[in-house]
């Protein structure tokens, strides 16, 4: 790692979440360096979701608290400001499962709202923004159609436009492949490739274990609300050390 990519970038501390007396992360700590690529793995109901949900406070934690760039990102953890919220989602991009763009709207006057709300941009600015991202994400022709005129495939490629809009410093992907054929996913994961390497930070949730081996620096297997285990990809997968994860991996590889 050169002195940028060892600079932490996000750090999660101790973040912890119950649902009445249901403890789904007990105690997670995470450092995230400048332009690192974290998979995040596991079986359902292991937290990753809800962890990532935690890291821009669409799920706020029980107890814990995050750092973005050395600096606490909230004066009260438990009680953040609305102009603090704005601001950690402007830093922090999200991509879902599900692609929550505006039905009513055309693909690139959903990708200028996000700007508008957000008080990145507006105007003619936006828009420019906004069509050079649509390039960037191998759409320029989809400008003007309705989010139901375009694939699955394509209104995910659309969402991270969207996300990408505001210039995060982080993207946090859930599952955003998950609702997808293989073959439409292909085009989605290509983006994220692409934005890998251009040194974009990044923390995916995913299932697709070839993704998570061929491009990240760093995968992390959660289990019952903890990182069970966590490594370069080369070793977690060829050589895991907890039998938890050997079992996982032997579950979903050899499907």
């Amino acid at each position: 790692m050169d002195d940028a990519q060892n600079q932490v970038l996000l750090r999660a501390d101790n973040i912890q979440k119950t649902y009445g007396e249901n403890e789904v992360l007990k105690g997670l700590s995470l450092d995230v360096h400048s332009g690192e690529v974290i998979a995040l793995i596991g079986p359902s109901g292991a937290g990753k979701s809800t962890f990532l949900r935690c890291l821009n406070y669409l799920e706020r934690p029980t107890n814990g608290q995050l750092i973005l760039n050395g600096q606490p990102v909230f004066k009260d953890p438990l009680n953040p400001t609305k102009e603090e919220l704005i601001q950690l989602r402007r830093r922090v991009g999200m991509v879902f499962q599900s692609f929550n763009l505006f039905p009513h709207l055309s693909v690139l006057k959903n990708i200028v709202l996000a700007q508008k709300l957000n008080g990145k941009r507006s105007g003619p600015e936006a828009e420019v923004v906004a069509r050079n991202l649509l390039e960037k994400v191998g759409l320029p022709d989809k400008a003007d159609a309705k989010p139901s005129e375009c694939s699955g495939g394509q209104q995910q490629r659309i969402a991270i436009a969207r996300a990408l809009a505001l210039d995060p410093e982080v993207m946090l992907f859930d599952e955003p492949t998950s609702a997808l054929d293989p073959e439409i996913a292909d085009g989605v994961l290509k983006v994220m490739r692409d934005l890998a390497d251009t040194g974009m930070t990044m923390i995916v949730v995913t299932h697709e274990m070839k993704f998570a081996e061929r491009v990240a620096d760093r995968v992390m297997l959660l289990d019952r609300g903890l990182i069970l285990e966590e490594g370069p990809p080369e070793q977690l997968f060829k050589n895991p050390k907890e039998e938890r994860t050997k079992s996982f991996l032997q579950a979903v590889l050899n499907r």
